[in-house]
């Protein structure tokens, strides 16, 4: 598949929504047509959440975009309770659609549309025609994935597609306390950082780490940068978790102008595309 270089999305149809990471970024209104919002304790990989009341004003504020709640998180027994009552709570709001990372979710017989983000599951029209039959709406599409795998993907399912188009790319989480743990075992004074770095010992290879109440989070040193592509999905979503936030506020005022979008971020982060022009060298063989 050749991948469309884009100026100006005159062959893209997909909507943008931005996930929201601070109140500032609810009054970005321009070039995007809705938010993704984490919900308090169901939600990671957000530097902002909101309870239930908050996202019914935030609602409210913003007739004209489309609103998706997160509940990306991964539910241990004992949350099951809460998690379901918060669930229906936020079914009631009017929301464009819901966002969860744990098939609980399914259960629930919801009435807004159900879009699944598992990470890194999301790879295969198999798997994602097999949730759609089962009351998934939409999918959030990995990371490590090719344009033409995303493109198979397309023509082989009516699930939306959703896929990160900028942002650092999440890697990995564990529910362990990585950060707290390497400190106190090497007795370093925490910084009170945000995220912290992390070097491949052979290579030039870098991640970002932080830390949050569920655990450790993992992700791409990075920053992914699909904005000049015109991707076969449904949704493209920015996702400015860990950026410097005015440099966010350009990118956004700018994003139909690749070539300044380049020019705002080249001082201050390293770019990658992923996987997206990378051909897959690992395949399962047929019947196998």
């Amino acid at each position: 598949m050749e991948l469309l270089f884009q100026e100006g999305r005159k062959n893209n149809v997909a909507k943008r929504i931005l996930k929201i990471n601070s109140l500032q970024e609810l009054k970005y209104p321009f070039n995007v047509d809705g938010y993704i919002l984490g919900i308090d304790k169901f939600s990671y990989l957000f530097e902002k959440t909101f309870n239930v009341l908050d996202i019914k004003k935030i609602i409210d504020d913003n007739k004209d975009k489309e609103i998706f709640v997160s509940f990306n998180k991964i539910i241990y027994n004992d949350e099951l309770s809460e998690y379901k009552k918060t669930l229906l709570d936020v079914d009631k709001l009017g929301v464009k659609g819901i966002i969860v990372g744990d098939v609980a979710a399914l259960t629930y017989d919801l009435k807004t549309d159900v879009i699944l983000d598992q990470f890194h599951l999301n790879n295969s029209y198999y798997t994602i025609n097999h949730y759609f039959k089962n009351g998934v709406k939409g999918v959030l599409l990995t990371d490590d994935i090719t344009g033409a795998e995303i493109e198979e993907i397309k023509q082989n399912t009516d699930a939306l597609l959703f896929k990160n188009v900028f942002g650092f790319s999440h890697l990995s989480t564990s529910a362990r306390n990585l950060v707290t743990n390497y400190m106190e075992h090497f007795n370093i004074p925490k910084m009170g950082k945000k995220h912290y770095e992390i070097k491949e010992n052979k290579g030039n290879d870098y991640y970002k780490i932080t830390e949050d109440d569920f655990g450790t989070h993992i992700l791409d040193g990075k920053l992914l940068n699909l904005l000049g592509y015109n991707l076969p999905v449904d949704y493209e979503v920015i996702d400015g978790y860990l950026m410097d936030e005015e440099i966010l506020l350009n990118v956004l005022e700018n994003i139909n102008d690749n070539h300044k979008v380049n020019e705002i971020i080249k001082n201050k982060y390293e770019t990658s595309e992923g996987f997206i022009n990378k051909k897959t060298i690992y395949k399962v063989k047929k019947n196998e």
